[in-house]
């Protein structure tokens, strides 16, 4: 399941509707890349991989925190709202 954005897509309405999406994607992207890593975890033992490892735990790391604030932030978008 790869991640691809359309240039086709329309485009959001707001600041809501971006946020949403954002926090949508790095969902996707996140679970993605917790595939790879157990993938990489399971058939990549050698110590000659750690680095790629490594690199996939940081990834998965840093795109789970963006969607920890995307979330936060489209939150605080609903509740300004009210």
């Amino acid at each position: 399941m790869p991640y691809s954005c359309s240039m086709s897509d329309p485009r959001p309405h707001d600041d809501r509707d971006a946020s949403q999406d954002l926090a949508r994607n790095l969902a996707d992207i996140a679970a993605q890349l917790a595939s790879l890593k157990g993938e990489a975890n399971a058939y990549l033992s050698d110590p000659n991989y750690n680095a790629l490892r490594l690199r996939l735990e940081n990834a998965h790391a840093a795109v789970e925190a963006a969607a920890v604030e995307a979330r936060r932030r489209m939150r605080l978008n609903e509740a300004r709202e009210r």
